[in-house]
Protein backbone atom coordinates (compact mmCIF):
# COMPACT_ATOMS: atom_id res chain seq x y z
CA UNK A 1 0.00 0.00 0.00
CA UNK A 2 1.33 3.36 -0.67
CA UNK A 3 2.55 5.75 2.05
CA UNK A 4 1.81 9.54 1.52
CA UNK A 5 3.55 10.95 4.06
CA UNK A 6 6.39 11.24 1.83
CA UNK A 7 6.13 12.60 -2.00
CA UNK A 8 8.03 10.84 -4.56
CA UNK A 9 8.98 12.26 -7.14
CA UNK A 10 8.44 11.06 -10.83
CA UNK A 11 10.91 10.79 -13.51
CA UNK A 12 9.00 13.36 -15.28
CA UNK A 13 9.06 15.70 -11.79
CA UNK A 14 13.25 14.80 -11.64
CA UNK A 15 13.85 15.62 -15.09
CA UNK A 16 11.77 19.03 -14.03
CA UNK A 17 14.08 19.93 -11.25
CA UNK A 18 17.39 18.79 -13.41
CA UNK A 19 16.06 21.54 -16.10
CA UNK A 20 15.02 23.68 -13.81
CA UNK A 21 18.43 23.61 -11.85
CA UNK A 22 20.49 24.00 -14.88
CA UNK A 23 18.76 26.95 -15.95
CA UNK A 24 19.20 28.77 -12.52
CA UNK A 25 22.84 27.63 -12.86
CA UNK A 26 23.40 29.06 -16.24
CA UNK A 27 21.93 32.60 -15.16
CA UNK A 28 23.90 32.70 -11.44
CA UNK A 29 26.81 31.61 -12.81
CA UNK A 30 27.06 34.31 -15.62
CA UNK A 31 25.45 36.82 -13.63
CA UNK A 32 27.71 36.59 -10.89
CA UNK A 33 30.63 34.70 -12.26
CA UNK A 34 30.82 35.42 -15.47
CA UNK A 35 32.22 31.89 -15.36
CA UNK A 36 31.18 28.34 -16.95
CA UNK A 37 32.77 26.37 -13.89
CA UNK A 38 30.35 27.93 -11.95
CA UNK A 39 28.06 25.91 -13.35
CA UNK A 40 29.37 22.84 -11.61
CA UNK A 41 30.23 24.41 -8.86
CA UNK A 42 26.19 25.11 -8.19
CA UNK A 43 25.37 21.80 -8.85
CA UNK A 44 24.27 21.05 -5.46
CA UNK A 45 21.37 23.41 -5.56
CA UNK A 46 19.37 20.74 -7.62
CA UNK A 47 18.81 19.33 -3.81
CA UNK A 48 17.76 22.52 -2.70
CA UNK A 49 15.28 22.57 -5.68
CA UNK A 50 14.03 18.82 -5.26
CA UNK A 51 13.20 19.41 -1.82
CA UNK A 52 11.47 22.57 -2.20
CA UNK A 53 9.32 20.85 -5.33
CA UNK A 54 9.18 18.19 -2.83
CA UNK A 55 7.33 19.85 -0.62
CA UNK A 56 5.09 22.07 -3.03
CA UNK A 57 3.53 18.42 -4.53
CA UNK A 58 3.37 16.93 -1.25
CA UNK A 59 1.17 20.07 0.52
CA UNK A 60 -0.67 20.31 -2.94
CA UNK A 61 -1.59 16.31 -2.59
CA UNK A 62 -2.35 16.30 0.94
CA UNK A 63 -5.18 19.38 0.17
CA UNK A 64 -6.45 17.19 -2.59
CA UNK A 65 -6.69 14.16 -0.50
CA UNK A 66 -8.34 15.92 2.39
CA UNK A 67 -10.73 17.33 -0.06
CA UNK A 68 -11.43 14.13 -1.64
CA UNK A 69 -12.02 12.59 1.98
CA UNK A 70 -14.51 14.76 2.87
CA UNK A 71 -16.36 14.73 -0.18
CA UNK A 72 -16.38 10.57 0.00
CA UNK A 73 -17.38 11.24 4.29
CA UNK A 74 -20.60 13.27 2.53
CA UNK A 75 -21.83 10.48 0.31
CA UNK A 76 -21.39 7.91 3.04
CA UNK A 77 -23.14 10.30 5.64
CA UNK A 78 -25.72 10.43 2.81
CA UNK A 79 -26.41 6.28 2.12
CA UNK A 80 -26.15 5.83 6.17
CA UNK A 81 -29.27 8.66 6.35
CA UNK A 82 -30.73 6.96 3.27
CA UNK A 83 -30.35 3.42 5.55
CA UNK A 84 -27.76 1.73 4.41
CA UNK A 85 -25.82 -0.68 6.75
CA UNK A 86 -22.10 0.92 7.29
CA UNK A 87 -20.67 -1.25 5.17
CA UNK A 88 -23.24 -1.13 2.35
CA UNK A 89 -22.88 2.92 2.95
CA UNK A 90 -19.02 2.82 2.19
CA UNK A 91 -19.90 0.85 -1.09
CA UNK A 92 -22.96 3.16 -2.34
CA UNK A 93 -20.85 6.41 -1.58
CA UNK A 94 -17.88 4.93 -3.29
CA UNK A 95 -20.14 4.64 -6.39
CA UNK A 96 -21.43 8.11 -6.37
CA UNK A 97 -17.92 9.73 -5.81
CA UNK A 98 -16.94 7.94 -8.86
CA UNK A 99 -19.44 9.36 -10.80
CA UNK A 100 -19.02 12.91 -9.70
CA UNK A 101 -14.70 12.81 -9.63
CA UNK A 102 -13.69 9.01 -11.34
CA UNK A 103 -11.83 5.89 -10.04
CA UNK A 104 -8.33 7.80 -10.69
CA UNK A 105 -8.48 9.95 -7.61
CA UNK A 106 -6.02 8.83 -4.74
CA UNK A 107 -9.40 8.28 -2.15
CA UNK A 108 -11.26 6.48 -5.16
CA UNK A 109 -8.71 3.72 -5.71
CA UNK A 110 -8.20 3.64 -1.58
CA UNK A 111 -11.35 3.38 -0.50
CA UNK A 112 -12.21 0.41 -3.57
CA UNK A 113 -9.19 -1.30 -1.95
CA UNK A 114 -10.69 -0.85 1.57
CA UNK A 115 -14.49 -2.32 0.12
CA UNK A 116 -12.35 -5.15 -1.45
CA UNK A 117 -10.98 -5.79 1.88
CA UNK A 118 -14.19 -5.41 3.43
CA UNK A 119 -15.49 -8.45 1.54
CA UNK A 120 -12.83 -10.09 2.46
CA UNK A 121 -13.98 -9.72 6.37
CA UNK A 122 -11.37 -7.41 7.36
CA UNK A 123 -12.34 -4.86 9.94
CA UNK A 124 -13.09 -1.52 8.58
CA UNK A 125 -11.78 0.13 11.49
CA UNK A 126 -8.62 -1.62 10.84
CA UNK A 127 -8.90 -0.71 7.19
CA UNK A 128 -9.44 3.13 8.22
CA UNK A 129 -6.68 3.24 10.94
CA UNK A 130 -4.11 1.82 7.70
CA UNK A 131 -5.18 5.10 5.76
CA UNK A 132 -4.42 7.22 8.42
CA UNK A 133 -1.44 5.91 9.19
CA UNK A 134 -0.33 6.28 5.05
CA UNK A 135 -2.03 9.39 5.16
CA UNK A 136 -0.80 11.68 7.66
CA UNK A 137 -3.31 14.02 7.30
CA UNK A 138 -4.22 14.67 10.51
CA UNK A 139 -7.92 15.08 10.36
CA UNK A 140 -8.18 11.58 8.13
CA UNK A 141 -6.25 9.98 11.99
CA UNK A 142 -8.51 12.06 13.82
CA UNK A 143 -11.71 11.10 12.23
CA UNK A 144 -10.75 7.22 12.42
CA UNK A 145 -10.03 7.41 16.16
CA UNK A 146 -13.51 8.85 16.76
CA UNK A 147 -14.69 6.49 14.14
CA UNK A 148 -13.36 3.32 15.39
CA UNK A 149 -14.77 4.25 19.33
CA UNK A 150 -18.29 5.35 17.87
CA UNK A 151 -18.20 1.58 16.02
CA UNK A 152 -17.53 -0.31 19.27
CA UNK A 153 -19.87 2.00 21.36
CA UNK A 154 -22.39 2.68 18.62
CA UNK A 155 -22.26 6.27 18.27
CA UNK A 156 -24.60 8.15 15.97
CA UNK A 157 -22.18 7.25 12.66
CA UNK A 158 -24.13 9.63 10.24
CA UNK A 159 -23.42 12.60 12.45
CA UNK A 160 -19.82 11.62 13.51
CA UNK A 161 -19.10 11.52 8.97
CA UNK A 162 -21.24 15.05 8.58
CA UNK A 163 -19.30 16.93 11.58
CA UNK A 164 -16.02 15.73 10.00
CA UNK A 165 -16.97 16.63 6.80
CA UNK A 166 -17.91 20.01 8.27
CA UNK A 167 -14.74 20.93 10.15
CA UNK A 168 -12.63 19.76 7.01
CA UNK A 169 -14.59 22.25 4.80
CA UNK A 170 -14.52 25.00 7.57
CA UNK A 171 -10.51 24.55 7.92
CA UNK A 172 -10.96 24.46 3.89
CA UNK A 173 -12.54 27.83 3.95
CA UNK A 174 -10.05 29.43 5.86
CA UNK A 175 -6.91 28.58 4.27
CA UNK A 176 -9.08 29.72 1.20
CA UNK A 177 -9.20 33.14 3.26
CA UNK A 178 -5.57 33.12 4.43
CA UNK A 179 -4.17 32.61 0.50
CA UNK A 180 -6.35 35.39 -0.70
CA UNK A 181 -4.98 38.01 1.87
CA UNK A 182 -1.17 36.47 1.09
CA UNK A 183 -1.78 36.45 -2.24
CA UNK A 184 -0.73 40.22 -3.05
CA UNK A 185 2.35 39.57 -0.26
CA UNK A 186 3.12 36.51 -2.40
CA UNK A 187 3.15 38.32 -5.61
CA UNK A 188 5.40 40.94 -3.85
CA UNK A 189 7.50 38.66 -3.32
CA UNK A 190 8.06 36.88 -6.17
CA UNK A 191 8.90 40.06 -7.54
CA UNK A 192 11.19 40.65 -5.12
CA UNK A 193 13.17 36.97 -5.43
CA UNK A 194 13.50 38.57 -9.26
CA UNK A 195 14.83 41.97 -8.46
CA UNK A 196 19.08 41.46 -7.37
CA UNK A 197 19.11 39.32 -10.99
CA UNK A 198 17.35 41.91 -13.16
CA UNK A 199 19.59 44.72 -11.05
CA UNK A 200 22.75 42.48 -12.05
CA UNK A 201 21.56 42.01 -15.74
CA UNK A 202 20.68 45.75 -16.37
CA UNK A 203 24.21 46.98 -15.04
CA UNK A 204 26.21 44.46 -16.37
CA UNK A 205 24.32 45.31 -19.79
CA UNK A 206 24.81 48.78 -19.59
CA UNK A 207 27.32 49.61 -17.77
CA UNK A 208 29.95 46.33 -17.44
CA UNK A 209 32.58 48.24 -16.58
CA UNK A 210 31.42 48.74 -13.33
CA UNK A 211 31.44 45.38 -12.16
CA UNK A 212 34.11 44.24 -14.20
CA UNK A 213 36.47 44.21 -10.88
CA UNK A 214 34.35 41.53 -9.42
CA UNK A 215 34.92 39.05 -12.20
CA UNK A 216 37.86 36.97 -12.60
CA UNK A 217 39.73 37.12 -9.05
CA UNK A 218 39.62 35.76 -5.65
CA UNK A 219 38.44 38.50 -3.71
CA UNK A 220 35.44 38.83 -6.33
CA UNK A 221 34.39 35.80 -6.14
CA UNK A 222 34.41 35.69 -2.57
CA UNK A 223 32.16 39.03 -2.28
CA UNK A 224 29.72 37.55 -5.02
CA UNK A 225 29.37 34.45 -3.36
CA UNK A 226 28.42 36.27 -0.07
CA UNK A 227 25.88 38.17 -2.34
CA UNK A 228 24.79 34.84 -3.52
CA UNK A 229 24.53 33.21 -0.10
CA UNK A 230 22.74 36.16 1.14
CA UNK A 231 20.13 36.33 -1.39
CA UNK A 232 19.20 32.76 -0.78
CA UNK A 233 19.05 33.29 3.01
CA UNK A 234 16.78 35.86 2.52
CA UNK A 235 14.27 33.87 0.10
CA UNK A 236 14.14 30.72 1.95
CA UNK A 237 13.61 32.86 5.27
CA UNK A 238 10.92 34.77 3.17
CA UNK A 239 9.44 31.26 1.91
CA UNK A 240 8.97 30.56 5.35
CA UNK A 241 7.33 33.72 6.63
CA UNK A 242 4.66 33.16 4.18
CA UNK A 243 3.86 29.18 5.00
CA UNK A 244 1.31 29.68 7.61
CA UNK A 245 -0.62 26.56 8.75
CA UNK A 246 -3.63 26.23 10.85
Amino acid sequence: MKDYKEYRLSWREKCLCLLFTLGMNALISWLFYRSIYGMAALLPLLILVRRLYKDYLYKKQSREMLFQFREMLQFIAGALKAGYSMENAFLQGWQEYVELYGEKTIMAQEFCNMINQMRLNMPLEQLMEHLAQRSGIEEIDSFTQVFAFAKRGGGDMMKIFQDTAEKIRQKADVEREIETVLAAKKTEQRIMDLVPFAILLYVGLTSPELLSPLYGNPAGVFIMTLCLLGYGGAFLLAEKILDIRI
